[in-house]
């Protein structure tokens, strides 16, 4: 059930993208869902989170290895660890770890798909409060935030499986 979970995840965080680049123009004002609140911006991210490590340029032997490359790297080492962690563990998971477990692959690949595939991840969802505008994300930043504090409230209130 976790990959079929991940996998419509992927495809729907696909799909939104595919919306964005054809509706929305690039860097420019989008559609405004709750004026002041929240709103539909088509941005290029070439960083992780936040726009972290956008500027890293590595020379590695001959090749030259940028921070969109390094990142879809790191994304399918954690992708391989996710699937191969949910295939032979899940069940030895409590739900709340499985699920957690679940979105993070989810978004981890709905990213990485874009990193190697373009270059950039594509950003739409721009959420403000008062004066304050968040980092511009996507649903698969969505499912690797909401994964993660999961996985902490899991640990910290000790998920099991039933009958354990």
């Amino acid at each position: 059930m976790p990959f079929l979970v991940a996998t419509v995840l992927v495809v729907l965080d696909q799909l939104a993208k595919a919306w964005t680049v054809a509706t929305l123009p690039l860097n420019a004002p989008g559609i405004a869902l709750w004026p002041g609140v929240l709103e539909l911006n088509y941005v290029r991210n070439t960083g992780a989170a936040f726009g972290l490590l956008r500027d890293v340029d590595l020379e590695v032997g001959p090749l030259n290895v940028d921070g969109t490359f390094l990142l879809g790297i790191l994304s399918l080492v954690v992708a391989l660890w996710l699937v191969r962690t949910l295939a032979v563990d899940a069940r030895s998971m409590g739900a709340w770890t499985r699920a957690a477990l679940t979105l993070i692959l989810a978004g981890a690949v709905g990213n990485m798909i874009d990193r190697f595939r373009l270059g950039y991840v594509i950003d739409y969802v721009d959420v403000y409060l008062g004066t304050y505008d968040f980092a511009v994300f996507n649903l698969a930043d969505a499912a690797i935030s909401v994964g993660a504090v999961l996985l902490i409230l899991a640990t910290l209130l000790r998920d099991r499986p039933r009958g354990t």
